[in-house]
């Protein structure tokens, strides 16, 4: 028999009448109770770091929350949409890689080649396979939930066309080789401009070009392309290393040769400049005496010329050649005649 079984008698329904009276007592304060603790935990939300939320009251925009930690909000009336605002993401096109959706701003390794997304026509008319991603982060939270359909798939395809968009004004050559930088720039430039005509609530803050290669049936060719201007580019540096070793040198004889010159040129100067005052002061000296400066003259050019000479001959007045004097050691000395 049940603890709860009263019989038949006049007593067991009053009995139930009474049990019946204490539960329908005891159940408002415990469904009260329920209520309130639901009530309690809707009523709050948390906000972790880095993260804006979006409030809306019966489906209307009502706020935009910044401040982390807890927060109020009406139960079954204000909805709560969190937003990390501070997280780098990242969008992948031609490759993909099993990184999570926030990254920092280092270059993915490709992992799996998705040729659709990455062969494009350049501005030369030629076809590269080029593996890239967009890096960005919510700078709105209110535009990036509401303002755009589904706001990364809309990203995706504005960064595809913005990509292609600029390749298409570039040459092979700029999209392989030097003028990767200027590519990430224009895209990265242009993709902005777009999303904020979009109103998407998204700052993109950087485009990695990573892979760009040729398609396979002329990537042997391009090759030795390559090759044959990395060759062309090592002679001009050594051209260019033997230019900076040579010129030095060639400016110092250069400079030593006009030095030398100038020097000789000075010398000759002052050389020209005594001689003119010698003959000067000589003059001055034959105008006040003439004939002993003649004599003078005379002997000193008698002093200067006969040590040059060898035999000195004696001519008199008839012109006929009468003795010979030989002066020096390697003078001629006459035969005596025999007796």
């Amino acid at each position: 028999m049940s603890q709860f079984d009263f019989g038949a008698g006049p007593n067991a329904a009053e009995q139930r009448e009474r049990i019946k009276r204490l539960v329908r007592r005891a159940a408002a304060p415990a469904v009260l109770l329920v209520v309130l603790a639901v009530l309690g935990v809707g009523s709050f939300y948390t906000l972790n770091a880095g993260e804006e939320a979006v409030v809306t009251r019966f489906g209307s925009y009502l706020t935009t929350v910044q401040n982390p930690g807890l927060h109020f909000k009406w139960p079954f009336v204000d909805q709560i949409y969190a937003v990390n605002v501070e997280g780098i993401r990242r969008q992948e096109f031609g490759f993909r890689s099993n990184e999570p959706a926030y990254l920092n701003t280092s270059p993915m390794v490709s992992e799996d080649f998705i040729e659709s997304e990455s062969l494009m026509l350049t501005g030369d008319e030629n076809l590269v396979n080029a593996d890239w991603a967009i890096l960005y982060k919510v700078n709105h939270s209110y535009n990036f939930l509401f303002k755009v359909q589904r706001p990364e798939a809309t990203l995706s395809v504005i960064a595809e066309s913005a990509y292609r968009r600029v390749v298409a004004s570039h040459v092979l050559d700029d999209v392989l080789t030097d003028r990767k930088d200027e590519i990430q720039r224009e895209v990265m430039a242009d993709l902005q401009a777009i999303c904020d005509k979009y109103e998407m609530g998204v700052l993109i803050t950087g485009v990695q070009l990573q892979d760009a290669m040729p398609p396979d049936p002329v990537r042997e060719a391009f090759l030795d392309v390559s090759s044959a201007k990395e060759e062309q580019q090592s002679k001009i540096n050594e051209a260019m290393k033997y230019e900076n070793e040579r010129l030095p040198i060639a400016s110092g004889e250069a400079v030593k040769l006009v030095n030398d010159a100038e020097a000789y040129k000075q010398r000759r100067i002052n050389e020209a400049e005594g001689a003119v005052s010698r003959y000067k002061a000589i003059e001055a000296e034959y105008a006040a005496y003439p004939d002993i400066m003649r004599t003078r003259l005379y002997q000193e050019m008698i002093r200067e010329v006969l040590p040059r000479v060898k035999n000195v001959y004696f001519v008199d007045e008839s012109g006929e050649t009468v003795k010979f004097l030989p002066i020096g050691p390697s003078a001629v000395l006459p035969q005596q005649p025999s007796s």
